[in-house]
């Protein structure tokens, strides 16, 4: 069975702070919410020109700024009276906190609190304005403060004693540090680096590649797998680029890539956005759809102890348009 669609609840939505001031460090969160109380809500329409500085926001083409659907409820409820598993999404080297709405809420349908933080020392902003910086010791008081920001806010409702990091690009490395965290029981880098600390020797890690990724090649984030002493999986999925993963990469698709961008970003900025995102890649939906599944599976049979779930090679035969270039497993 392929974890392609929906889960069972409704996905609510809300911002919390992670600075002192508000809005300087925001935590995105989606989470199950009540049926009932979501009964006549309006979703929540996401814009994407909103992740982008203000500065900035005339020279992007209208075709990049469209709206969309999360099919998420502001605010609502979260569901029961259950403890659900606590899963951190860690953005990449200017990226943003809402990246990958396509699998933050989807994660969250199946019974996830998914808390994406800003990584603001190092988020699209700060990329924009040349202060950008690569500090692990940030990104770690950020997965802690995320925790406590869960803990306040959702009380018994978030178990943040079971906890998942899957980090894109630069937050790979942020998911794999993760693991020296007591409560953070398993792992997906996701197109990056890194290596497991030697504290959490035992804990799973999932490594999932593209192939034609020009960003970071496949060998880099092959050596965070052979390094791995506990239980591992490595998927290497055909034809998928760095960017295969995120929101952005069907609109780019569609829109015939970014060159009216290079005056502004550069060549070599276009090359990287665009990576994953032209007609030679395999199609960016299919991509999400395979990242749903591995993401779904692998955190619900870590964290949640499903039996019935797990991740192995045949899920590739289950999905339209995914092809594995290579696939491993130990542990």
């Amino acid at each position: 069975m392929a974890l392609t669609e929906l889960g069972q609840f409704p996905v609510g939505v809300m911002t919390l702070e992670l600075g002192e001031e508000p809005g300087q460090q925001p935590l995105s969160v989606w989470y199950p919410a009540d049926s009932d109380a979501v009964a006549g809500m309006e979703t929540e329409i996401f814009n994407s020109s909103e992740a982008i500085p203000e500065a900035f926001r005339s020279l992007i083409p209208d075709s990049m700024k469209s709206p969309v659907e999360t099919n998420s409820y502001r605010d609502a409820p979260l569901a029961g009276d259950n403890a659900f598993p606590v899963v951190i999404y860690s953005h990449g080297f200017g990226g943003h906190r809402d990246v990958a709405l396509f699998l933050t809420t989807h994660m969250a349908s199946h019974g996830f609190v998914v808390a994406s933080p800003e990584h603001i020392h190092r988020n699209l902003p700060a990329q924009a304005f040349g202060t950008a910086e690569s500090s692990p010791e940030k990104d770690q008081a950020d997965v802690a403060n995320t925790l406590a920001a869960l803990k306040s806010a959702f009380g018994e409702g978030a178990d943040t004693a079971r906890v998942g990091v899957i980090g894109h690009s630069a937050g790979a490395r942020t998911a794999l540090d993760a693991l020296a965290n007591e409560a953070v029981l398993a792992a997906i880098p996701l197109a990056g680096g890194g290596s497991v600390p030697p504290e959490a020797a035992a804990k799973p890690i999932l490594v999932i590649v593209a192939e034609l990724d020009l960003t970071v090649p496949p060998e880099r984030s092959l050596a965070s797998y052979d390094s791995a002493p506990g239980p591992r999986k490595f998927v290497n999925l055909a034809q998928a680029g760095h960017n295969s993963f995120t929101d952005s990469c069907p609109v780019i698709l569609a829109g015939g890539g970014l060159d009216m961008l290079e005056p502004l970003l550069g060549a070599e900025q276009v090359d990287r956005a665009e990576d994953g995102c032209t007609p030679e890649n395999a199609h960016p939906l299919a991509m999400q759809a395979a990242l749903k599944h591995l993401a779904t599976a692998f955190f619900l049979a870590s964290l949640d102890g499903r039996l019935d779930v797990e991740v192995n090679a045949e899920f590739a035969d289950l999905i339209d348009g995914v092809d594995l270039a290579d696939y491993r497993e130990d542990g």
